[in-house]
């Protein structure tokens, strides 16, 4: 588990008079995000973590959803940050879903949020145009496209949802994969022959198998670069 970079902090000290900005509220909204989650997030709890009047907030944003967005897509920004296309359609697809994977798995705060719907800010838009580009630059027509590219986004934010819980335990995932085969273990041979055959293959690493299902997805879904001939 990458443990979260240390931040100088926006927020004033204790009885100090806050001086509230987007960059305030989004650090405070951040902090209780992370003790509650987006569903049940709401501008008066965040008023009160400020020690300010709710209403103070619509000065900076139109509403929740306005914040929300706004949180979420700071949080993809290391997805987005240096990304450059090649001519290489099929590894640009591979290179920005396993950076979006990573970046939702160690800002779990912005993958309560993005989970919930597409931010339409510059980091979705831009991670949104990199994979359109690169589907319709391998060929495939503008419908097609937008299809795989949900099957693309749905795979991987998915992929990150299912595993937050046990990524959020760092070092205990190992523990828990070892109970998890050992149970499997005890099954009677002649009711789950099949499982007893693969037991000890099961639950390998998270990414390993994240990696196969999207290469299994690449190559079944977008076309390979077309062959260049030499004509004499």
């Amino acid at each position: 588990m990458v443990k979260p970079q240390p931040v100088n902090s926006s927020l004033p000290a204790a009885g100090k008079r806050i001086r509230l900005n987007r960059e305030v509220i989004c650090e405070a909204a951040a902090k209780l995000l992370a003790e509650t989650d987006a569903a049940t997030f709401s501008v008066r709890a965040l008023g009160e973590r400020l020690g300010v009047d709710a209403t103070a907030f619509y000065r900076h944003f139109a509403d929740k959803d306005d914040l929300l967005r706004e949180l979420g897509d700071r949080s993809l920004a290391p997805a987005t940050r240096g990304f450059e296309a090649t001519d290489d359609p099929r590894d640009d697809i591979r290179r920005m879903c396993l950076g979006l994977r990573r970046t939702l798995l160690r800002n779990q705060v912005g993958l309560s949020i993005t989970s919930l719907g597409p931010t339409r800010r510059a980091n979705e838009l831009k991670i949104t145009e990199v994979l359109l580009d690169a589907l319709l630059r391998a060929g495939l027509k503008t419908e097609r496209a937008a299809i795989v590219y949900h099957v693309f986004i749905e795979y991987t934010v998915g992929s990150a949802t299912l595993d937050a819980p046990l990524a959020a335990k760092g070092a205990q995932r190992g523990a828990t994969y070892r109970r998890w085969r050992a149970d499997y273990r005890q099954l009677v041979p002649s009711e789950y022959p099949a499982i007893n055959s693969a037991y000890r293959s099961l639950y390998p690493s998270s990414d390993q198998v994240f990696e196969a299902g999207l290469g299994a997805l690449v190559e079944t879904l977008v076309p390979p670069p077309a062959t260049l001939r030499w004509v004499p």
